[in-house]
């Protein structure tokens, strides 16, 4: 089949249950990686499987077909394109759902690298990017202070380019007051500065209880 061709098959994928919908990536990615090794939309159907089977729980399977997905993309699209862009955070989200925190940031920072210089700094994507590295760092690796770098990072491209009161600034500002409460060090006042911000957060018990 052509790559038009099965692009349309996979469309149709894309509409059928998730265990259908897997089932046939799954066809499809055995005809196409023969056949189209060449053609982008044999990576986009790994990719999906991955993604997928991520989802289920199924890591181990669904590392080889992230991981076959981002090797395809390099190779046919260039490292800076979106989708090989996004086949390295699809790689981060994994590894560091796995355990593997160190080869989490390794991704994410490659993403971020290429992200800042095509998309630039305050892009929603460049964002999303550092975000998930303070979280690997907040969760992870329970280093707090690159952690709250990564935030603050985050927090400030966030406000510059979507505004104080988009959903995913106030999410930012969340984490980062998690972060205050999560740490061992004292951080009242970075809280309290946080909270005149971002009153929002007073909702949040924790938050309160802080600032007593």
């Amino acid at each position: 089949d052509s790559a038009k061709a099965v692009n349309a098959k996979y469309l149709v994928a894309t509409q059928l249950p998730p265990d259908e919908h897997i089932a046939e990536c799954r066809r499809l990615w055995e005809m196409t990686k023969v056949s189209l090794p060449e053609e982008a939309v044999t990576y986009g159907i790994g990719s999906d499987l991955g993604v997928k089977l991520h989802e289920k729980g199924k890591h181990e399977e669904a590392k080889v077909f992230k991981l076959a997905a981002l090797e395809g993309r390099r190779r046919v699209l260039g490292n800076e394109h979106k989708d090989t862009l996004s086949s390295m955070t699809n790689m981060g989200n994994l590894l560091d759902d796995t355990g593997d925190h160190e080869g989490a940031l390794d991704y994410y920072q490659q993403a971020v690298r290429v992200q800042e210089k095509l998309l630039g700094k305050t892009h929603p994507s460049t964002l999303n990017t550092i975000y998930n590295t303070g979280l690997t760092y907040q969760n992870g690796l329970k280093d707090f202070v690159k952690a709250e770098e990564m935030n603050r990072k985050a927090l400030d491209g966030y406000e510059r380019s979507l505004g104080k009161e988009h959903e995913d600034t106030k999410r930012c500002a969340h984490n980062l007051a998690c972060l205050f409460q999560a740490s061992e060090m004292n951080l009242k006042p970075k809280m309290a500065t946080l909270v005149k911000e971002y009153p929002h957060l007073t909702s949040n018990w924790w938050v309160q209880t802080m600032l007593w």
